[in-house]
């Protein structure tokens, strides 16, 4: 093995070794730009990245770094068909790229890019999926040695891990912060965010407005119709929640048939408005001709006085509230 190779190996292991606590994927694969182009002195790297749910490759662009490392070349992704080149599961070639048949399609990239050479290597999970490309490139002609080529591969390889890394943390975090029945928010995730909430009033002399729903009957519905038109309620009131969601509102189901909503306000009148228009969409809904209604319970505080209240008790409040109207109501 040659003195090259090792010197590579080592810089990519000492990578690897930061990615168990390395929380970025940009800077992950910036390392590997910076560790590709050192050892490719005369060429620059870059990495295009495919997104499986919008079906397309995205150029890779570390929007923390110094300017320089964002000067990379700049394909439009439209003009290239990244699929028919990932397909070949191979290192793709071309070291004349306006001589080389099989690729006479991108001759345009070399005006447009001022290159002739590049390889590239597909970026493939342990599944043997697609998940981007790293190019290697210049504009002279030129060639790779055998020692390059296993370079190229060892990149894609640190790539591909830190890819399916983050993409797992990605699917965990997910897990652990969405109600798996009605994909809103749990329990975790609010607590977390109206933590937040109640900073950003604190800083802006704000209001704080969090109301409780509860629906009627529910155990009575689920008894008769069934426990799948049960799910299917609360998905509906899910959807209606999620249209009040934005940066300064927050929805989630805090288990069973009850779920809770938090607002940032900037004043009364604007928290009187947010609990009109919250009472309007959600006390009443119909599923299949079923009509089925919720009883709503709402609890208003301002900044200077919420120093001495914890978030339990401020849902505690907006739930005796939801209980006060809920006893209203049957006694009606």
């Amino acid at each position: 093995m040659s003195a090259e190779l090792v010197t590579a190996y080592r810089s990519f292991n000492k990578i690897l070794k930061r990615l168990p606590v390395e929380k970025s994927l940009p800077d992950m694969l910036s390392q590997v730009i910076e560790l590709t182009e050192e050892t490719f002195n005369h060429r620059q790297t870059s990495i295009f990245l495919y997104d499986d749910s919008e079906k397309k490759f995205t150029p890779f662009i570390n929007k923390d770094s110094q300017p320089i490392c964002n000067e990379r070349f700049m394909v439009n992704p439209a003009q290239v068909h990244f699929e028919y080149i990932c397909s070949k599961n191979k290192l793709i070639i071309s070291e004349n790229i306006t001589s080389t048949n099989e690729y006479r399609e991108y001759y345009s990239l070399k005006t447009i890019n001022n290159f002739n050479f590049c390889y590239g290597q597909p970026i493939l999970s342990s599944q043997n999926k697609i998940l981007g490309i790293i190019y290697s490139h210049c504009p002279h002609h030129s060639s790779m040695t055998d020692n390059e080529c296993e370079l190229l591969d060892m990149a894609a390889t640190v790539c591909s891990i830190s890819i399916e890394k983050n993409n797992k943390e990605q699917e965990l975090e997910y897990l652990a912060s969405y109600d798996f029945l009605t994909n809103i928010w749990n329990r975790r995730k609010f607590y977390h965010q109206i933590s937040q909430a109640i900073i950003n009033i604190k800083l802006k002399n704000e209001y704080l407005i969090i109301f409780y729903l509860d629906i009627n009957k529910f155990k009575m519905i689920n008894d008769q119709y069934g426990h799948h038109f049960g799910d299917r309620i609360l998905k509906k009131y899910a959807s209606k929640l999620q249209k009040f969601s934005k940066k300064t509102t927050g929805v989630a189901r805090l288990g069973g048939d009850e779920f809770i909503i938090y607002s940032e306000e900037s004043s009364l009148v604007a928290a009187n408005i947010k609990k009109h228009k919250v009472l309007s969409e959600l006390q009443q809904i119909d599923v299949d001709g079923v009509h089925i209604t919720a009883s709503i319970g709402s609890y208003c505080i301002h900044s200077k006085n919420i120093n001495n209240a914890s978030i339990d008790s401020l849902i505690h409040s907006a739930d005796m509230s939801m209980y006060n109207n809920k006893h209203l109501s049957r006694s009606c």
